[in-house]
């Protein structure tokens, strides 16, 4: 009798374990940066927040909530310890607050300029831009040391816009000389703000690529500080990294990029 009541309570608590709900992870994501991650319509949207969400599936035991917020602020939320996680950082050792998961995606860095700044040869990066104003997304680093030296320096200016659409209209409008981003971003938001009817042709013809930088992988970023409060992470980065490394082999990660770029720009 007492081994038949034990076997019942043991089955039921098992029970009530597998029905465990899985655990909600809080990843912050950049809300302005199409066709990667951007918000519309209160939802995380673009290439690398399909890839989180397909993750999100194949985890046992969590599931990833994407919460859109502007880069600047989701650097600090993390640098703070109040978030447990943000997409897509590039690797940037002096950030000593944030761990990375591996990468899952390859960018490529390009600069470009009104037409008239580029009738003169500029070769040579960032030598040959010294003296422009760049626009640069709030947050963001990119262009390399020498670039960041001669901002530091104020041999070039920098003047900050939250994302890549305010950017370019910037530019597009003679308030900047150039801006550096992803490439693809660039392209995608022009033929956006070009659908659209914000910008002509003629205007986004007034544009012209004027180098191409190295690439930037992305990545999940993870908090190093306040991880009392976050006490499943190191599980969590183990077990995404696992299904990221998977779904590159897999050629799944591709295949949304791809899918996701084929939809016209919203």
């Amino acid at each position: 009798m007492r081994s038949g009541l034990l076997w019942l309570l043991l089955a039921g608590l098992a029970q009530g374990i597998a029905a465990a709900p899985p655990r909600q992870v809080v990843v912050l994501v950049d809300n302005g940066y199409p066709p990667y991650s951007y918000e519309k319509d209160g939802r995380a949207e673009g290439v690398y927040n399909e890839v989180l969400r397909e993750a999100s599936q194949r985890l046992s035991g969590y599931r990833i909530e994407l919460r859109p917020v502007p880069w600047k602020r989701g650097l600090s939320e993390l640098e703070a310890g109040r978030a447990p996680a943000l997409s897509p950082p590039y690797y940037r050792p002096e950030r000593d607050y944030m761990g990375y998961s591996a990468p899952f995606w390859q960018e490529q860095l390009a600069v470009y300029c009104r037409a008239d700044i580029m009738r003169a040869p500029r070769p040579h990066w960032p030598a040959d831009f010294l003296g422009l104003r760049f626009g640069n997304n709030a947050g963001f680093r990119p262009g390399g040391k020498a670039f960041w030296l001669a901002v530091q320096r104020g041999e070039i200016h920098l003047d900050e816009a939250p994302d890549t659409q305010g950017n370019l209209l910037k530019l597009v409008n003679g308030r900047i000389d150039c801006y550096l981003n992803d490439k693809l971003s660039i392209l995608y938001v022009l033929d956006r703000l070009q659908r659209r009817g914000v910008i002509s042709a003629e205007q986004r013809g007034g544009l012209a690529a004027a180098a191409s930088l190295n690439g930037e992988q992305a990545y999940v970023g993870f908090a190093k500080r306040g991880q009392q409060h976050f006490p499943y992470l190191d599980d969590f980065i183990r077990q995404l990294n696992a299904v990221l490394e998977q779904m590159k082999r897999e050629g799944r990660i591709a295949a949304i990029v791809e899918q996701t770029l084929r939809a016209p720009p919203p």
